[in-house]
């Protein structure tokens, strides 16, 4: 992968997606709801074995409210539909590459996965070649259980899984074959 188009994995770490703020205060919202609600309840059955501020012991009712409006706001926000992530397209468009084949296996789940992946990016990519490596013990001995791979343009980018920030910049990298000038 010494290719000028190849990605590194290191500028693929900055691509990671942060938590969702959504999620972060959902479940900050669930823990100090189960903390209080717990609290309330240990009160209320044998005492607790420590002293509170006295607005604790006159608002019990207030702070069993409290609690499970923090646990249902908590369940809800980490129930929530996520945001729809943008569509993605390159800086230019086009199709890229002249020939990609992906070497898998029947029942391979990740094969499976890295179809979808690719089929996600269709538009940019050639059609898939799928080369099943179950019957070729040369296919099998080279590749063995590091399928699926995907091989592009004779060159493997991906073993195992197929990395979509990767491929996006894989994508980016290469210019559209409308665009390369052909060598006289």
């Amino acid at each position: 992968m010494n290719d000028e188009n190849a990605v590194s994995a290191t500028e693929a770490t900055s691509d990671r997606e942060r938590p969702q703020p959504r999620l972060v205060v959902g479940g900050l919202c669930l823990i100090v709801g189960v903390v209080l609600l717990t609290a309330v309840v240990f009160d209320v059955t044998s005492g607790l074995p420590f002293h509170l501020p006295r607005g604790w012991y006159t608002g019990r009712v207030v702070w069993f409210a409290v609690s499970l409006t923090l646990l249902g706001a908590g369940w809800r926000l980490q129930r929530s539909p996520p945001e729809t992530p943008r569509a993605w397209t390159p800086t230019s468009p086009g199709r890229r590459f002249h020939r990609l084949v992906l070497y898998t296996r029947d029942g391979c789940h990740l094969c499976d996965d890295a179809k979808a992946t690719l089929a996600d990016y269709a538009a940019w990519l050639p059609l898939i070649e799928e080369i099943d490596i179950a019957g070729s013990p040369e296919l099998e001995s080279l590749h063995g259980t590091s399928i699926p791979v995907v091989e592009i343009d004779g060159t493997v980018r991906f073993r195992g899984r197929v990395s979509e920030p990767l491929l996006r910049r894989l994508i980016d990298a290469t210019s559209p074959e409308s665009e390369r000038e052909v060598a006289p």
